[in-house]
Protein backbone atom coordinates (compact mmCIF):
# COMPACT_ATOMS: atom_id res chain seq x y z
CA UNK A 1 0.00 0.00 0.00
CA UNK A 2 1.17 3.57 -0.90
CA UNK A 3 1.34 5.84 1.97
CA UNK A 4 -0.24 8.89 1.09
CA UNK A 5 0.39 12.28 2.20
CA UNK A 6 -3.23 12.37 4.20
CA UNK A 7 -1.46 8.89 6.00
CA UNK A 8 1.89 11.15 6.98
CA UNK A 9 -0.68 13.50 8.05
CA UNK A 10 -1.85 11.35 10.15
CA UNK A 11 0.42 9.56 11.77
CA UNK A 12 2.47 13.04 12.66
CA UNK A 13 -1.27 14.31 14.46
CA UNK A 14 -1.23 10.74 16.32
CA UNK A 15 2.42 10.98 16.88
CA UNK A 16 1.72 15.12 18.47
CA UNK A 17 -1.68 13.88 19.95
CA UNK A 18 -0.05 10.64 21.76
CA UNK A 19 2.87 13.14 22.78
CA UNK A 20 0.67 15.84 24.37
CA UNK A 21 -1.33 13.12 26.15
CA UNK A 22 1.61 11.59 27.76
CA UNK A 23 2.59 14.67 28.98
CA UNK A 24 -0.69 15.70 30.37
CA UNK A 25 -1.61 12.86 32.26
CA UNK A 26 1.73 10.74 32.93
CA UNK A 27 1.13 7.28 34.90
CA UNK A 28 -2.59 7.09 33.97
CA UNK A 29 -1.60 6.69 29.81
CA UNK A 30 -0.20 3.67 29.21
CA UNK A 31 0.84 1.94 25.74
CA UNK A 32 -0.71 -1.32 25.05
CA UNK A 33 0.78 -1.97 21.57
CA UNK A 34 2.76 1.32 19.80
CA UNK A 35 3.19 -0.71 15.74
CA UNK A 36 -0.65 -1.60 16.26
CA UNK A 37 -1.44 1.90 18.06
CA UNK A 38 -3.36 0.39 21.12
CA UNK A 39 -3.57 2.64 24.22
CA UNK A 40 -5.34 2.99 27.37
CA UNK A 41 -5.89 5.23 30.17
CA UNK A 42 -7.13 4.88 33.60
CA UNK A 43 -9.62 7.72 34.51
CA UNK A 44 -11.13 8.61 37.90
CA UNK A 45 -13.31 11.27 39.72
CA UNK A 46 -10.51 12.23 42.20
CA UNK A 47 -7.20 11.89 42.13
CA UNK A 48 -6.34 11.44 45.65
CA UNK A 49 -9.98 9.00 46.40
CA UNK A 50 -11.10 7.81 43.74
CA UNK A 51 -14.67 6.43 43.96
CA UNK A 52 -15.23 5.44 40.40
CA UNK A 53 -12.70 4.97 37.84
CA UNK A 54 -13.20 3.78 33.88
CA UNK A 55 -10.48 2.11 31.57
CA UNK A 56 -10.66 4.14 28.65
CA UNK A 57 -9.16 1.34 25.52
CA UNK A 58 -8.20 3.40 22.15
CA UNK A 59 -6.80 2.14 18.58
CA UNK A 60 -5.93 4.91 16.32
CA UNK A 61 -6.79 3.50 12.94
CA UNK A 62 -4.33 4.34 10.34
CA UNK A 63 -6.79 7.02 8.79
CA UNK A 64 -7.07 8.84 12.57
CA UNK A 65 -7.83 11.75 12.55
CA UNK A 66 -8.86 12.98 9.00
CA UNK A 67 -11.25 9.94 8.02
CA UNK A 68 -11.72 7.89 10.81
CA UNK A 69 -12.58 8.37 14.42
CA UNK A 70 -11.21 6.22 17.36
CA UNK A 71 -12.27 2.85 17.91
CA UNK A 72 -12.46 2.92 21.60
CA UNK A 73 -13.44 0.61 24.48
CA UNK A 74 -14.91 1.46 28.03
CA UNK A 75 -13.60 -0.78 30.84
CA UNK A 76 -15.43 -0.46 33.86
CA UNK A 77 -17.59 -3.42 35.85
CA UNK A 78 -20.41 -1.13 37.32
CA UNK A 79 -20.71 1.04 33.90
CA UNK A 80 -24.34 -0.54 31.90
CA UNK A 81 -27.23 0.29 30.32
CA UNK A 82 -28.15 3.60 29.91
CA UNK A 83 -25.32 5.17 31.73
CA UNK A 84 -23.09 3.20 29.16
CA UNK A 85 -24.66 4.29 26.32
CA UNK A 86 -25.41 8.16 27.45
CA UNK A 87 -21.56 8.08 27.88
CA UNK A 88 -20.70 6.14 24.69
CA UNK A 89 -23.06 8.91 23.23
CA UNK A 90 -21.27 11.68 24.57
CA UNK A 91 -17.95 10.46 23.02
CA UNK A 92 -19.33 9.98 19.31
CA UNK A 93 -20.83 13.37 19.63
CA UNK A 94 -17.28 14.90 20.32
CA UNK A 95 -16.11 12.91 17.28
CA UNK A 96 -19.04 14.24 14.81
CA UNK A 97 -18.31 18.05 16.30
CA UNK A 98 -14.68 17.70 15.92
CA UNK A 99 -14.37 15.22 12.78
CA UNK A 100 -11.08 15.65 11.29
CA UNK A 101 -9.53 16.72 14.52
CA UNK A 102 -7.41 15.08 17.68
CA UNK A 103 -10.08 14.09 20.24
CA UNK A 104 -8.11 12.10 22.42
CA UNK A 105 -8.37 14.79 25.47
CA UNK A 106 -11.64 15.90 24.74
CA UNK A 107 -12.61 12.72 25.13
CA UNK A 108 -10.98 11.91 28.45
CA UNK A 109 -12.01 15.04 29.59
CA UNK A 110 -15.56 14.42 29.06
CA UNK A 111 -15.49 10.98 30.83
CA UNK A 112 -13.64 12.90 33.68
CA UNK A 113 -16.65 15.67 34.17
CA UNK A 114 -18.95 11.78 33.99
CA UNK A 115 -17.18 10.77 36.51
CA UNK A 116 -17.45 13.64 38.65
CA UNK A 117 -20.65 14.26 37.99
CA UNK A 118 -21.91 10.54 38.82
CA UNK A 119 -19.41 11.25 42.51
CA UNK A 120 -21.38 14.35 42.91
CA UNK A 121 -25.06 12.76 42.35
CA UNK A 122 -24.12 9.96 44.59
CA UNK A 123 -22.89 12.27 47.52
CA UNK A 124 -25.82 13.96 47.68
Amino acid sequence: MATTTENVGDLQAQIDEIEAVSSIYGDEWCVIDEASRIFCIKISDNTELPKWTICLQVILPHDYPSEAPPLYQLNATWLRGSERTELSNSLEEIYVQNTGESILYLWIESIREFLLEKSQSTDS
